[in-house]
């Protein structure tokens, strides 16, 4: 990675200035909210979506601020433009405090996951953990389970971790939304029991020009194998095809590929604009 600066409330600084204080409990409690946008080949991706996330994760978990849309987004194409780095990921970080004056914007740019070729090819292998997020529809700080489970996975050869509610139905990946297709017709669970990605809104707009559909409703564990094919999105994967959830085993379905397919150019024709999907 070239791009050793980082954002600081509109502040361009070397990333070695990167430091948090350890005397205030707000962020010793993870009292902030994130988002992660995608450089690709020198093209900032879906910034208005990412800002209107972070802000919406803001209110959900009343973090109070004096940032604006506007601003957040001037902050972001400001730091984009003296990244040096032609594929990056910039995180953003909003911090809160006691009082929304003293809030903290943090971007910084982020070594990307470059997914392999095998792994579209052939998927990938998650395993399954009951869990289910507190506040799913907001990306909030509060990651450890998240991170805990992720890790578990890892250590058995998954690529990430899939949560089951209660109710034994899927939710979502630690960090990828999830997904099961039956020819041409899209299933994903119910959107208030997840976090609703950029990525997931861009798949769902690109669907709605194709012959696919989409539904969002529970999907239970027990059937998952009555499905061609399963996969995840994500910022940093776009769509990708799930190989093994636990000890069940998938094949990735031809009208998996077609839409993996659509999808790849789509996001590449729009250059970066979602109006243009």
């Amino acid at each position: 990675m070239k791009s050793l600066i980082f954002s600081r409330n509109g502040f361009i600084l070397p990333i070695t200035k990167a430091v948090a204080p350890i005397d205030k409990i707000e962020r010793m409690y993870g009292f902030g909210v994130y988002e992660s946008l995608k450089i690709r080949n020198s093209i900032l991706y879906f910034v208005d979506q990412h800002v209107d996330r972070l802000l919406y994760s803001a209110r959900c978990i009343n973090l109070q601020h004096n940032f604006t849309k506007k601003t957040i987004t001037a902050f972001i194409l400001d730091l984009s433009e003296k990244i040096e780095d032609d594929s990056i990921n910039i995180k953003i970080l909003l911090l809160g405090e006691r009082k929304k004056e003293a809030a903290e914007l943090l971007l910084f740019p982020n070594a990307p996951l470059f997914p392999k070729k095998e792994w579209y090819r052939n998927g990938v292998p998650v395993f399954t953990f009951e869990y289910e997020r507190w506040m799913p529809q907001a990306k909030s700080l509060n990651m450890l389970p998240s991170y805990f489970y992720y890790k578990k996975s890892k250590k058995q050869g998954g690529y990430d971790a899939l949560f089951i509610d209660s109710s034994r139905n899927v939710r979502e990946g630690s960090c990828t939304n999830f997904y099961a297709i039956q020819g041409t017709k899209i299933m994903s669970p119910p959107k208030k029991d997840v976090l609703e990605g950029v990525t997931m809104m861009t798949l769902e707009k690109i669907i709605k020009k194709t012959n696919y559909t989409i539904e969002y409703k529970p999907i239970p564990l027990s059937e998952l194998q009555s499905f061609d094919s399963l996969f995840l999105t994500s910022t940093s994967s776009k769509v990708l095809p799930i190989s093994r959830v636990d000890a069940m085993k998938f094949a990735v379905s031809l009208e998996l590929r077609k839409l993996m397919t659509i999808y790849n150019y789509a996001i590449d024709a729009s250059q970066g604009h979602f109006n243009r999907l």
